[in-house]
């Protein structure tokens, strides 16, 4: 039998990249008619560093538009380094893409409020992502492929 008892420590969380864009200031700040439309969206990946030690990377991109017109973009990359040590590969999978991306994402939340904040606009307050349903159906895809 096998242990599933997984050793794990966060040995660094950074952000490897922001980029902040806001190409109608500043006259969009008295010229404004309407609400903006806020788009976003992320992806994720994992590298591994060394036997057991891997890079999480969150990539972000927020986007808001009024009447087709870009009012900001912002793109990010939140990572962290974590290390785990278990036996069994898909609980290791399943650390790294649930646990670990549940630490990471609430230091890209409040760095991409605080980038918008600063750009001169309101903050945008992001919903708390379900990465264990995502991580669920993307193992449920690939069962049905």
């Amino acid at each position: 039998m096998t242990d599933n008892k997984v050793q794990f420590n966060i040995q660094r969380i950074y952000l490897k990249d922001a980029s902040f864009e806001s190409p109608m200031t500043p006259g969009v700040f008295t010229n404004m008619t309407s609400s903006p439309k806020v788009g976003f969206n992320f992806e994720s990946n994992i590298e591994k560093l060394n036997d057991d030690t891997y890079e999480l990377s969150l990539m972000f991109n927020v986007k808001a538009e009024v009447e087709d017109k870009t009012l900001y973009l912002v793109e990010l990359k939140q990572c962290g380094v974590f290390s785990i040590s278990v036996d069994d590969e898909a609980v290791k999978k399943r650390f790294l893409n649930v646990h670990c991306a549940e630490i990471v994402y609430p230091y890209a939340r409040e760095n991409i409020s605080s980038t918008i904040q600063k750009g001169g606009f309101p903050p945008l307050f992001l919903s708390p992502i379900d990465f264990h349903t995502i991580y669920q159906n993307e193992l449920d895809k690939r069962k049905e492929n």
